[in-house]
């Protein structure tokens, strides 16, 4: 076992697959994510289903994804505390 060479997985990769082959647009695209995404925090919260079933249908009626409606419903609600 002594002198055998340990096995490089991400050389590997990077010689299969290339350096850096991501397109430009798609790093850009990552970096503009990620500017949108730096004041936010992802939490976990377990909801009642008739609460979760409303907020899907408002983000649904009302074009937007589901974030977007919970922060809507949320602000709207913590007004006094933020």
């Amino acid at each position: 076992m002594a002198g055998k060479a340990k096995f490089d997985q991400e050389a590997a990769f990077k010689s299969i697959i290339g350096a850096d082959r991501r397109p430009a647009e798609k790093l850009q695209e990552e970096t503009e994510k990620s500017k949108k995404n730096k004041d936010r925090v992802q939490r976990a919260y377990f909801l009642d289903r008739d609460i979760d079933k409303a907020l899907r249908r408002k983000a649904l009626e009302e074009g937007k994804n589901l974030t977007e409606s919970i922060n809507d419903v949320l602000r709207a609600g913590l007004t006094k505390y933020l």
